[in-house]
């Protein structure tokens, strides 16, 4: 008979490993959620140096063509998208004594050190195909091999508390850990790897700093990785062993799984809604260097760099907010009014600044002001979807049966990274067909630099405005996940009684 083990924090002794094991903690420990949280860093490292440095290390550095760049970058994503339900649905359905996702976590920690470093380390002197190839296997290795930990990794984070409440506290505390693995990224990687040496020249060039940087930061990610594993593993949970699924039947049994997480309702809120939201904020990003320097005339780098920190600064702030307040509020409540409140805020950007306007150009304190802000109730977003996952997947094990936190996030993700492709595609295409850019030219037509600041501002907050109703059909709440668990703990008591009879 093959049952699937519900998850514990506690050792599993090896009697134990076979049995249907109770259900996961009503509360888990501050040091455990802080332990499970650092695995939050290595998803952080990889996507701040891949945002910061990707373009600019294989286009102004090596050589590579820009549009090369792209089609590789977009592959990637596209590669992504697809492999995050795969990979949940595998987990969620995994046997062995490594638990449903430790196995994974373990070989993602391991890939993903040494993937990162090849992709910031190209052999010398290859071929433009050579190159371009290089780049393309290296970056879906990295993104694979993240995959591979964070999916699981999410998927663990949902397991381990059944606490209504609680499971925001683990989500915030992975949140404050995405938001220092992305700030300490951001300033050592110039500050270890790229030094200023000699004036006049830009120690960007430095080629050898790429391949440090890779190294460094990969070890780091792999570290941390096993950290968060074997820091998490007293809560593993198992399969019973049964009959080994077919190949034909484990393609079958995950697009019945993919049907039956689409058909939730609270969950396909929650996807269309972030999915949204999502698309928003990459545009509004995307477009930041040229907002600053077009629409405020704000060009030093000292300011940029402070404009991009206040913003963290804030979300810092928001995250440890948000969970104080998620005790009182619930959910979809504080998703709305984060979204609602940074749409609003991201059209004061056009509405108060730039030529004409209350603060006119060059005026770096509103806009650290509103950046900060931006970060504070944006930060709702990093925190309270992950809860309610959580919340979904036990709603929907009281209706099939099965814990399938893996698929759910999978798909999640899946969103998140099509949503990111589609902004990068719309942002390259209004700027050249909308706004009219002129490339390479510090003077834009002041038609232009009009819509650039529509396109930054408006256009993402219209975006999340419309994400924020969305979450309004999102239908669980305390009292709905309270009734659920009760009878869940009921289903849990029969199952075990029915196996240890057997």
């Amino acid at each position: 008979m093959s049952v699937q083990g519900e998850p514990v924090c506690m050792e599993n002794t090896k009697k134990e490993k076979d049995k249907i094991i109770g259900p996961a903690a009503n509360r888990v420990s501050f040091w455990l959620k802080v332990v499970y949280g650092i695995g939050q860093a290595p998803n952080a490292i990889k996507a701040t140096l891949f945002g910061i440095f990707t373009l600019y290390f294989y286009t102004t550095v090596i050589g590579l063509s820009g549009t090369l760049v792209g089609v590789a970058v977009a592959i990637g994503l596209v590669w992504d998208a697809v492999i995050d339900p795969v990979i949940g649905n595998i987990s969620d359905n995994a046997q062995g004594c490594l638990g449903k996702r430790h196995g994974f976590m373990m070989v993602g920690s391991a890939g993903m050190g040494i993937s990162l470093w090849a992709y910031f380390s190209p052999p010398a002197n290859l071929s433009t195909e050579a190159l371009f190839f290089w780049l393309l296997v290296t970056n879906i290795l990295v993104r694979t091999m993240t995959s591979i930990f964070s999916i699981p990794y999410y998927a663990l984070g949902a397991e381990l508390s059944r606490d209504y409440h609680d499971r925001t506290s683990v989500t915030g505390i992975r949140g404050i850990f995405a938001l220092i693995g992305t700030l300490a990224t951001s300033a050592l990687s110039f500050v270890l790897f790229f030094p200023s040496t000699s004036q006049g020249v830009d120690p960007k060039f430095n080629l050898e700093g790429y391949g440090a940087m890779g190294l460094f930061a990969g070890l780091a990610m792999t570290l941390i990785g096993l950290i968060s594993t074997f820091g998490t593993f007293s809560c593993r949970q198992y399969f019973s062993p049964g009959k080994a699924i077919s190949m034909r039947n484990s393609v079958r049994i995950f697009f019945a799984d993919l049907v039956l997480a689409v058909q939730n309702q609270s969950f396909r809120s929650l996807f269309i809604s972030y999915s949204i939201f999502f698309l928003g904020t990459v545009i509004n990003a995307t477009l930041s260097i040229h907002f600053l320097t077009y629409y405020v005339e704000i060009s030093e780098s000292k300011a940029l760099s402070t404009f991009h920190l206040s913003f963290y600064l804030g979300a810092l702030a928001g995250v440890v907010f948000w969970m104080k307040i998620s005790k009182i509020i619930e959910k979809r409540w504080l998703y709305f009014s984060g979204t609602l409140c940074t749409s609003m805020i991201m059209g004061c950007a056009f509405m108060l600044l730039g030529e004409g306007r209350i603060f006119g150009t060059g005026n770096l304190q509103p806009l650290l002001l509103g950046h900060g802000l931006a970060g504070f109730f944006a930060s709702v977003l990093w925190i309270i979807p992950g809860s309610m996952i959580a919340d979904i997947a036990d709603q929907d094990e009281l209706l099939t049966g099965k814990r399938r936190e893996g698929i759910f996030f999978g798909i999640f993700h899946f969103g998140e990274q099509m949503a990111a492709g589609a902004a990068i595609i719309i942002t390259g295409m209004l700027i050249d067909w909308f706004a009219g850019l002129m490339p390479g030219q510090v003077q834009q037509l002041p038609v232009t630099v009009t819509r650039i600041g529509m396109l930054y501002s408006l256009l993402p907050s219209i975006l999340l405005a419309v994400a924020s109703f969305f979450i309004l059909s999102y239908s669980l709440d305390q009292n709905i996940i309270a009734s659920i668990q009760s009878k869940l703990k009921k289903t849990h008591k029969q199952k075990k009684g029915q196996f240890e009879s057997e």
